[in-house]
């Protein structure tokens, strides 16, 4: 189930897609030097991710993904409401499914590198930066 919500999550938000990584490339452009900072990554992503009105936008993963399984997102009562995060790596859309499921996908932007800690922009293809997971 995880690869068809995949498959149309890229077929159906390619444009999207393209545009996040595009931003998660002009951040990792911009920086003098290594990047070492998570909480000024995540800030700074997130900033322009709203500035370029993909935030809204990147909550409609969600409802195409729950749509290929034949689900909803839930959002009444309000246990765990559909919700969109910003973390240092990149994206994070996560809802709870009418069936309970947890339904996540996530968009790789930065890859943490250890020993010192540095955030480092993905070199892959957007096929690689998706991840779709369902959890019980």
């Amino acid at each position: 189930m995880e690869a068809q919500i995949r498959a149309r999550l890229l077929e159906s938000h390619g444009d999207l897609l393209v545009d996040t990584v595009a931003v998660g490339h002009s951040i990792a452009e911009a920086s003098a030097g290594p990047v070492t900072d998570g909480a000024a990554v995540r800030l700074l992503l997130e900033r322009t991710l709203e500035q370029h009105g993909l935030l809204t936008a990147l909550l409609q993963l969600l409802d195409t993904g729950a749509a290929v399984i034949g689900q909803t997102i839930q959002g009444q009562p309000v246990p765990m409401p559909p919700y969109l995060t910003v973390t240092s790596t990149g994206p994070l859309c996560r809802g709870t499914l009418q069936d309970g499921r947890r339904l996540l996908i996530h968009i790789d932007l930065f890859a943490v590198d250890s020993g010192p800690t540095q955030y480092r922009f993905l070199d892959c293809s957007v096929e690689k930066r998706l991840r779709v997971r369902l959890q019980p």
